[in-house]
């Protein structure tokens, strides 16, 4: 399947939503949130600060990668943290590797030097994901999480440009 990827615009929002709100767990997060409005949604992501993943034969959107430097400071600048998420009829269809390489191209375009992310080790498909596109577990939190009844370790993993 061929995917076309690109900044995000304020009338993907609908669909966005419909994708954060539907994968979402305790498995892959260790809070759940939803999003009632398209306002509520473009107060946590506005324009471009995601790309999109869509599908050419239907035009419906896949999935998406946000970004964005991890704090204000001036040292952060030539980081990018990234989360990741895909609808799951399109799981298993290249979607999350296509976003992973046009997110280090663009991270390489405009001069960032690491793309970081974290993830929970009871999220094995996303790991083998990060994996599989030469992310490296950099730290491991032990037990950072207790999530119904169970403590759960977070993953913080990186790939860097240069």
């Amino acid at each position: 399947m061929n995917w076309i990827i690109r900044p995000s615009k304020r009338s993907d929002y609908p669909q966005l939503m419909a994708i954060e709100n539907q994968i979402w767990h305790l498995g892959n997060t260790p809070h759940v949130s939803t999003y009632e409005t398209v306002e509520e949604y473009e107060k946590q992501y506005t324009e471009g600060s995601q790309l999109v993943a869509i599908a050419e034969e239907n035009q419906q959107i896949a999935g998406f990668l946000g970004f964005h430097t991890p704090s204000s400071l001036a040292p952060h600048q030539k980081t990018w943290s990234i989360d990741v998420g895909v609808h799951p009829d399109a799981e298993g269809k290249g979607v999350g590797s296509a976003l992973l390489t046009a997110i280090k191209a663009l991270a390489a375009e405009q001069g960032i030097h690491k793309l970081s992310l974290r993830v929970l080790s009871t999220n094995p498909a996303a790991i083998h994901l990060y994996q599989k596109n030469d992310f490296e577990v950099e730290g491991r939190l032990r037990d950072e999480f207790l999530i119904e009844g169970q403590f759960i370790d977070d993953l913080f993993m990186a790939y860097f440009l240069d």
